[in-house]
């Protein structure tokens, strides 16, 4: 699939710089056919010997945040946004900043909430936040976390519903949902449902 993807025109689209679309389309590419978040596997996709990739991924890092491009991605036309809590596991992650135990109390890694729009059968995304046990501790609540994620959406919900799991049915959230003027309601499948009040 990732070869039918016209890449770097589609980065094109997120980026206006056209030397950062380039190497996104690159990166992105490369992400894609290692099916792997790891920067070393990443790097093993790419053109050229391994550490020059890696050194080509490291400055882009530095240099970009992607949360504004993904952002771009939030179409008008999508129904509903859904948003997907995954645990990814990073034992070799032992010396990183973000690397915390996930819920097993053994395995080390960090939470990833993405969120994405339906789009022909996929999930096309467009934010996500990374917290871990370590940087909760350090910072806030995972609650706070689930806070600043859904902060944002606020304005460009309108009337369509944000899709979650019920991981994400305590109580905590959903007062918070509700101060903010979103309204909730629960599927039938046992999902969350959540819109912006008045659309």
């Amino acid at each position: 699939m990732a070869h039918r993807i016209p890449m770097r025109a589609f980065m094109q689209a997120l980026f206006a710089d056209t030397t950062l679309a380039a190497q996104a389309a690159e990166i992105a590419q490369a992400l894609l056919a290692a099916g792997s978040l790891r920067l070393t596997d990443i790097a093993a996709k790419m053109r050229g010997s391994f550490h020059a990739p890696y050194k080509r991924i490291q400055p882009f890092l530095r240099r970009v945040d992607p949360r504004p491009a993904l952002a771009r991605l939030l179409s008008a036309q999508a129904p509903f946004v859904l948003g997907d809590g995954t645990e990814v596991e990073r034992p070799q992650a032992r010396r990183t900043s973000y690397g915390g135990v996930l819920r097993d109390g053994r395995t080390r890694g960090f939470w990833l909430l993405l969120l994405a729009i339906p789009y022909r059968g996929r999930a096309i995304p467009c934010g996500f936040l990374c917290s871990s046990s370590r940087t909760i501790a350090a910072a806030d609540s995972r609650n706070t976390n689930h806070w600043r994620a859904f902060e944002p959406l606020k304005g460009v919900l309108g009337g369509r519903p944000l899709v979650l799991d019920r991981e994400f049915s305590y109580r905590g959230l959903l007062e918070y949902l509700t101060a903010a003027g979103i309204s909730i309601d629960r599927g039938a499948d046992e999902r969350l449902s959540l819109w912006a009040a008045g659309g």
